[in-house]
């Protein structure tokens, strides 16, 4: 009688030691081992976990049954079409999306330039998304039958991926997407999509460990902002100080944009944290992070990767001294792949690359091979995509987990001087 409550609760449970091995064994070709743990959850911070499920879910790749991979090569092709869905210029992901479609093109002209002889040069066809909600199903209804694209990158806000995604499904055309957070994008169940960006599944799992175990805050508070990024971003953090013993006292929310919180510091203030979660765009958080000092909490403050950079910077002016985030990747690193990146991408932009250019770059690489791989047909490149489990990117080693979602492990960064200053990284790490 039990059995069909805890069906209910196994998307969340973790497989034990002799159950991972039993249902999700590594593939023969892959280099090292896939995580023991759906999307690679600390142990302690695995849900539910002192009980065995009646099915799990996720421990195996994505598998598409239908027809297609037979199908003939489209007539008369003279180039291989690749769609960006990127960004509304009037959303907030607008500089994100600049970075995205500056690294899109530079990684097709760089394909192009080493192309072999005979082999089609990539065509890349934009189309940019609106403020309007569900505007995304029809633009990728365009890029797949009006464009006739082979595969499409994008986008960067979440919403408008879930959407495009279920199109996806019907059209029978692969997304890789380099700059979605939502920790659900790939729990769909459908195989069309990979993900390169780490989502915020990871960076909860990490700040957790970070504030509770290794910087032993015990009253926790979250200033997040009042929309959908904001509360699923936080989901995993929440849960996972909760399993660690120490539940968050008081979360509080702000509209995206917001001048004042005055109404959100009192109260914070009042349940006296000895640490404080920022969540948000950086420039509505680092107003946040500003207010905080002025109305006397003096915490420590920490936040996930969207607070790096300037924009938060400016924002919380002297506030920011001490900050605390993860993030991606070591933009720091003196690797050939990563300085090489950023000294090609200066030259043809003349800016420095961050994290959604790097993403984007890599997720292109990934599939302009799978294109060279499967050729010009849509299941093809789908199974290329599907085969990969480790790729070593300018980002550093990327591992993909059976929902085709990096796992790269994050790191630490911290302002001092009013600049963000990278922790050293772990022994073998990138």
């Amino acid at each position: 009688m039990r059995a069909a409550p805890l069906a209910l609760l196994a998307l969340l449970l973790a497989p034990s030691p002799r159950l991972a091995a039993a249902e999700a064994p590594a593939p023969s070709n892959a280099p090292t081992p896939w995580p023991p743990r759906y999307a690679n959850a600390p142990e302690e911070l695995v849900p539910f976990r002192r009980v065995e499920p009646y099915q799990r879910y996720f421990t195996e790749p994505l598998p598409f049954y239908g027809p297609g991979r037979d199908y003939p090569d489209p007539p008369g092709l003279k180039t291989l079409r690749v769609g960006l869905l990127a960004p509304s210029p009037a959303s907030s992901d607008a500089f994100r999306g600049a970075m995205m479609r500056k690294s899109v093109e530079m990684a097709i002209d760089e394909a192009n330039a080493s192309a072999k002889p005979g082999e089609l040069p990539f065509e890349l066809v934009v189309r940019e998304d609106s403020l309007l909600w569900g505007s995304a199903a029809n633009i990728l209804v365009d890029l797949a039958f009006t464009d006739e694209c082979l595969a499409v990158v994008g986008s960067i806000d979440s919403t408008a991926t879930h959407v495009a995604l279920r199109v996806a499904l019907k059209a029978e055309i692969f997304i890789v997407n380099t700059g979605s957070c939502d920790q659900t994008v790939t729990e769909t169940s459908i195989p069309w999509l990979l993900r390169t960006w780490p989502d915020d599944r990871q960076h909860g799992y990490r700040l957790a460990e970070l504030v509770v175990k290794e910087q032993g805050h015990r009253r926790i508070a979250i200033l997040r902002t009042n929309d959908r990024n904001g509360r699923v971003g936080v989901k995993t953090f929440v849960d996972s100080v909760r399993r660690l013993g120490h539940p968050v006292l008081q979360e509080m929310r702000f509209l995206p944009g917001a001048k004042s919180f005055d109404t959100q510091v009192a109260r914070i203030k009042a349940a006296e944290p000895d640490a404080v979660v920022l969540w948000g765009e950086p420039e509505d958080a680092g107003r946040a992070a500003a207010a905080l000092r002025k109305g006397g909490v003096t915490v420590p403050l920490y936040g996930p990767e969207r607070l790096f950079g300037s924009a938060f910077l400016a924002a919380a002016g002297q506030a920011a001294e001490g900050m605390t985030i993860t993030y991606p990747f070591d933009p720091t690193r003196t690797d050939e792949a990563w300085t090489g990146f950023v000294e090609r991408f200066r030259k043809r932009y003349a800016t420095a690359p961050e994290a959604f250019a790097a993403y984007a770059y890599d997720g292109t690489r990934i599939l302009l091979d799978a294109i060279r791989t499967g050729g010009p047909n849509r299941f093809r490149i789908r199974d290329a995509i599907a085969a990969v489990r480790r790729y070593e990117g300018v980002t550093g080693t990327m591992v993909f987990d059976p929902t085709f979602n990096n796992l790269a492990p994050l790191r630490i960064a911290r302002v001092k001087g009013s600049a963000f200053h990278f922790e050293k990284a772990p022994a073998g790490g990138k």
